[in-house]
C-alpha cells in the first residue's frame, strides 16, 4: 500500500518584502494552522511519511520544515520543480513514480491550483474534484503509482480546521 499525502502551504504574506512571489513567506496564523493540522494528522495516527518533497518555493518550505517538526521528523526533504503553481501535472505524475521506488509514504507539499488539480487527476478526474484551502492535507492511497496513470482513492481531506478537534 503506498500513501500520498498533499499539503498546500499555510497562510502566507501577500508581497514579499522583496516583491517576488517565490519569496513571500508564511504569516503568524498560516504557521499556526499548518502546525494543528500537523498534529491533529499524528494525533489520530495515519501513516507518518518517510520523504516530504516541497515546491521550491519559500512559503512551501517553510510549510514543509513545519510537518516536519510536527508530524514526521524522521522524514527526509527534498525539493522539486513538480510542485510549484504551475507545474504541469505530468511532471508530478512522474515525480510519484520516481518516489514510489523507494518510499511507501510521501508527502508532497505545495500550491493552488496545482494541489487541487493534481489531487483530482489522482482520482482519474479531468475538473477539480478536490478542494485545497491553506494547510490543507489530502491523503491518498495509491493503487498505481505508473505514470501517466497514477491512481489512488482519497482516504481523507483535512481542512485547516480539523487542527481545532484534535
Amino acid at each position: 500500500m503506498m500513501h500520498l499525502y498533499l499539503l498546500r502551504h499555510g497562510i502566507a504574506e501577500d508581497y514579499s518584502a522583496r516583491g517576488t512571489d517565490a519569496e513571500r513567506r508564511l504569516v503568524t496564523e498560516g504557521k499556526d494552522k499548518t502546525r494543528d493540522v500537523m498534529e491533529a494528522l499524528a494525533e489520530m495516527k495515519y501513516p507518518v511519511p518517510e520523504i516530504i518533497i516541497s515546491s521550491t518555493l519559500i512559503r512551501a518550505k517553510e510549510t514543509a520544515a513545519i510537518a516536519i517538526k510536527e508530524f514526521a521528523p524522521e522524514a527526509k526533504l527534498e525539493e522539486d520543480e513538480a510542485l510549484v503553481p504551475a507545474a504541469d501535472i505530468m511532471d508530478t505524475m512522474m515525480l510519484v513514480e520516481k518516489v514510489f521506488r523507494d518510499h511507501k509514504v510521501v508527502m508532497f507539499v505545495g500550491h493552488e491550483p496545482h494541489m487541487s488539480s493534481f489531487g483530482s487527476a489522482l482520482l482519474g478526474l479531468s475538473r477539480s474534484g478536490i478542494e485545497m484551502k491553506k494547510s490543507a492535507v489530502a491523503l491518498f492511497e495509491l493503487m498505481n503509482a505508473d505514470a501517466p496513470r497514477v491512481r489512488g482513492v482519497l482516504v481523507g481531506l483535512f481542512p485547516p480546521r480539523v487542527g481545532n478537534l484534535a
